[in-house]
């Protein structure tokens, strides 16, 4: 409709509206507001938003697409999890990769009980059917062929907390019991026989039992559930007389360290030792994973007009993945992303690492690769890359990576890092809208 006939009805129905005005006051107010803004925006839509910011809409710009070399800084480091905060302890005797041991600590034994569960306390002195009860994770299960798991009183007056000292113990006069079993096959529970002599020599003399497991005689790994302290942790059961008819007896997992803080003795309550691991990643390498577990972690340093005034639609890292050799090449496993929250004055990594979030940003971003695979592969980042805008100056913009279940699986992936050729460095791929910045004249 041309400009003076929109005016001319305008204006036909102003006259209207005033022709009642006396009835309605607040009707002429209301109309006329609405009859000005029409006219107003009937003026010029050419000028877009800046004819008419105000009143009219603005025409939306562009999404865009940019690839950019912005990681200022990346690097790896292991040690992860920290000794004893696994939720699972894992034990495997796989000679071509990957060896480990296991210690669980029985420190206060019960020294009498209730006959029959009535009110009488009677001593310990010796007992029946003494078993470590070891819940298993199946799905961490390898090997289709026996071998033996043995346990050892790895006990000391040594230094007990030195992995040197306690790897001295793993011997024959050291043997409490063993089991021949198929890790593939095997159930969700794996129940050791213990010298039922030895348990109770512990029990009379009040002092600690302390057992090391190994896995020998063959080629396996099976996956323990041992969180300290918590259900389904490993235990040890007896009963507190030959005499069947008695209830038996449960001893959860528990130590006590001279001086330790509580955080201390929670982590020797079962860990790992480690005979044989992945090896170390060189300077052009970013590793996730691996045993004892990496993490890897990228800066990077993103334009202000992109990071903190765009909308971002799609953020990627992308990854040139090197095929790894080690442990279970060819599982799909998850690499999570974490956002480190420190700031700059922070600067010890592993500090920044440990302070890393998670929450439900790595539920929406995790990814599954395959530790054999390489090429190129592209990581979801976006929860985290929105997030920027949000954080302080003072915190760089940053990610880091885990992988699922570390600690308690061997799984690596490795990728080029921004050491190695310009090609097969880490990238971030964004896709985001610029904010609209028209301005009311």
């Amino acid at each position: 409709m041309p400009e003076r006939s929109l005016w001319s009805a305008a204006h036909r129905a102003w006259q209207r509206v005033q022709q009642t005005a006396v009835r309605s006051p607040r009707l002429l107010v209301v109309v006329g507001v609405v009859a000005a803004t029409a006219a107003a925006c009937t003026e010029s839509y050419d000028g877009g938003g800046d004819a008419c910011p105000s009143l009219c809409p603005a025409t939306p710009l562009a999404f865009r697409d940019t690839t950019i070399d912005a990681v200022v800084f990346d690097t790896a480091m292991g040690g992860y999890p920290a000794l004893g905060l696994s939720p699972a302890l894992l034990l495997a005797n796989r000679p071509d990769t990957l060896v480990t041991r296991g210690v669980l600590r029985y420190d206060i034994l019960p020294t009498s009980f209730n006959p029959n569960k009535g009110s009488a306390t009677e001593n310990i002195t010796t007992i029946d059917s003494a078993t470590l009860v070891l819940p298993l994770d199946s799905t961490g299960a390898r090997g289709a062929t026996p071998v033996t798991v043995e346990v050892f009183d790895v006990d000391t007056t040594q230094n007990d907390s030195s992995s040197v000292v306690i790897k001295t113990l793993f011997r024959k006069d050291r043997l409490l019991g063993s089991t021949i079993m198929t890790p593939k096959t095997q159930g969700d529970t794996l129940r050791v026989p213990l010298s039922n002599s030895a348990v109770a020599a512990k029990i009379t003399a009040n002092a600690r039992l302390r057992v090391g497991l190994r896995i020998s005689g063959g080629s396996g790994q099976i996956r323990i559930i041992a969180f300290s302290g918590g259900a389904g942790a490993p235990y040890v059961r007896f009963d507190p007389k030959t005499d069947t008819t008695y209830a038996p007896l449960t001893v959860s997992t528990t130590t006590t360290i001279d001086y330790a803080t509580t955080d201390m003795n929670l982590s020797y309550q079962a860990y790992a030792l480690i005979d044989k691991a992945s090896s170390a990643p060189d300077a052009s390498t970013l590793q996730v994973g691996g045993y004892p577990s990496y993490r890897t972690y990228l800066r990077f340093k993103v334009p202000a007009a992109i990071s903190d005034s765009s909308t971002i639609v799609r953020a990627e890292v992308l990854f040139t993945q090197r095929p790894s050799t080690f442990a279970n090449t060819t599982d799909s496993v998850y690499i999570l992303p974490m956002v480190p929250a420190a700031s700059n004055t922070v600067t010890d990594l592993r500090r920044i690492l440990d302070l890393t979030a998670e929450g439900v940003f790595a539920a929406l971003d995790s990814s599954r690769l395959v530790p054999k695979d390489s090429g190129l592969k592209v990581i979801n980042v976006l929860t985290l890359a929105r997030g920027w805008k949000s954080l302080p100056a003072d915190v760089p913009r940053a990610v880091a990576f885990r992988i699922g279940l570390e600690g308690s699986q061997p799984s690596e992936l490795r990728f080029f890092s921004s050491k190695a050729s310009a090609a097969l460095r880490p990238r971030l791929r964004l896709t985001y809208q610029p904010r609209n910045e028209s301005a009311i004249p």
